[in-house]
């Protein structure tokens, strides 16, 4: 379903006629459910000669209202949740509003009180989240969490519920995407919920449109359209838009890039739109290793070409910032960066566009955006299932006529053009959410982490396309640090 076109009336947290809850079976559907909160009123209700405005067409959610009393549901976040999660009234800030507007909604159906803290320093959070458990106490409801750090401690130790034996929530209903869900999965148990509430955070190549219009190159857009967005295509508009502006043989900043990042881990997504993945899963559904094949070469050999090429690409984190190009003032063609930093480049001098990551090759059948974004959990030993099933059905629900149509809105502000191509491609960004599940578990693991970075760091900070060695010397390392988690998760599910 394209996010763009989800415009809900928010009336809907008016709509609260349903008995208080004791527990929650998922609602009927019959005629007598037109007046449930989230569904449209039967078309006879209208008055004649009266317009009912656009019909809600979606599924309604099943939560019933209820009155909890005023209990507390407090979410425990990190640093990456501070722009598009929370808000404590009104601003006219348009995306703090949507959250609060999505707050009051599901505080109201359920006389809750949505209350959070905040740690910006995600080792601590997760000392803390385990501290908690381990000493029984209830303090957080949700925890939001680094979409690697702490990622697979958390569930090979039994600190997170299994979201599978929640009440009040249907993992089936598109607020909630079951498929990258159950990527995440693990032995018997969900651990991580990923629904409309939890904003993705891919990494995009936003382009400079003056540069391609200026070279007479083709639409990088229409090459989206037509499935030829690819590795090469990338190397090719590069090789035509790269200059020695001052013809001293040397490039600076003062010279036009094709590439410019901050650090290598924006390569990592190329593996991924690619589609490759560190890690698959076996016959048993466990996690193994995927990365060594001839796809992966190519694609090391491919990036290689595009990044090693003089004046190819700048990334900061080993070539400074003194002398770096700076994207805004139209000295590189591409910039990789996540997408919600789309806002920070309002201000720039240039027309930007935005693009997903470029496929293997035409005859990949589609676009694939590795999901940056963090993972949601609930601590095991949460006390009011009921409660807290019901407050995140109604994030998620609530989030796609709030959260969502506000992000699209503040990310095509400004600069970033507010066209129907812009917009096209955010809808195939975020339709084509994926997660790479070795990353998310292991990324930070020694031995792993170097599989996991390896196009950062063989490519770019190597500028090796030797794989097979590359791949040799770190496997078996990367092997016992899959076996170790699994072994911490067998002892923990049998409990």
């Amino acid at each position: 379903m394209k996010k763009s076109t989800r415009w809900i009336s928010l009336f809907l947290a008016l709509c609260l006629t349903l008995p208080a809850l004791t527990s929650c079976k998922k609602a009927e559907t019959d005629a007598d459910a037109a007046a449930a909160p989230g569904t449209t009123a039967a078309a006879e209700t209208v008055p004649a000669g009266e317009d009912a405005g656009p019909a809600d067409t979606r599924t309604p959610h099943a939560v019933p209202q209820a009155d909890f009393d005023g209990e507390e549901f407090r979410s425990y976040h990190g640093l990456g949740y501070a722009r598009f999660y929370f808000a404590d009234d009104y601003t006219g800030d348009a995306m703090n509003d949507a959250v609060w507007d999505r707050t009051m909604m599901v505080e109201e159906h359920l006389n809750v009180k949505l209350t959070r803290d905040r740690e910006d320093d995600y080792n601590i959070q997760t000392a803390t989240i385990k501290q908690l458990v381990q000493a029984g106490d209830d303090a957080y409801q949700q925890v939001l969490l680094h979409c690697i750090m702490g990622v697979a401690e958390l569930s090979s130790g039994g600190y997170l519920y299994n979201l599978d034996t929640l009440p009040c929530v249907d993992f089936s209903q598109p607020w909630w995407n079951q498929t990258q869900m159950d990527v995440l999965r693990l032995g018997n148990n969900t651990y991580y919920g990923v629904s409309d509430f939890m904003i993705p955070t891919p990494y995009v190549i936003f382009f400079n449109k003056d540069m391609v219009a200026e070279h007479g190159m083709e639409s990088p857009y229409q090459l989206v359209y037509d499935g030829k967005w690819t590795m090469d295509a990338m190397t090719g508009m590069i090789e035509t838009a790269v200059r020695d502006m001052d013809g001293d043989g040397e490039f600076t900043g003062s010279d036009v890039w094709g590439i410019y990042t901050d650090e290598f881990s924006k390569y990592v997504s190329f593996m991924s739109s690619a589609g490759q993945f560190i890690s698959s899963r076996d016959e048993n559904n466990r996690i193994v290793l995927a990365l060594n094949t001839e796809r992966t070469q190519t694609i090391v050999e491919k990036l290689y070409q595009m990044t090693s090429m003089t004046g190819g690409a700048y990334t900061e984190q080993y070539m400074g910032a003194e002398t770096k190009p700076v994207f805004g003032e139209g000295k590189t063609l591409f910039f990789l960066d996540a997408l919600s930093n789309a806002v920070k480049l309002r201000e720039v001098e240039v027309d930007i566009g935005i693009l997903p990551y470029p496929k293997f090759d035409e005859a990949q059948e589609a676009y694939i955006s590795q999901d940056w974004g963090g993972l949601m959990g609930v601590p095991s030993v949460m006390q009011n299932d009921v409660m807290v099933g019901s407050v995140l059905e109604l994030l998620a629900y609530f989030s796609e006529e709030t959260t969502l149509p506000a992000f699209y809105d503040i990310t095509l502000d400004g600069k970033v053009a507010r066209d129907e191509d812009s917009v096209a491609m955010m809808d195939i960004v975020f339709d084509s959410i994926a997660y790479e599940i070795g990353g998310n578990y292991f990324g930070f693991s020694e031995g792993f982490a170097f599989l996991f970075y390896t196009l950062g760091l063989l490519v770019i900070q190597d500028k090796s396309t030797n794989f097979a060695s590359y791949y040799k010397t770190h496997e078996k390392q990367a092997l016992q640090v899959i076996d170790k988690f699994y072994t911490d998760l067998d002892y923990t599910e049998s409990q």
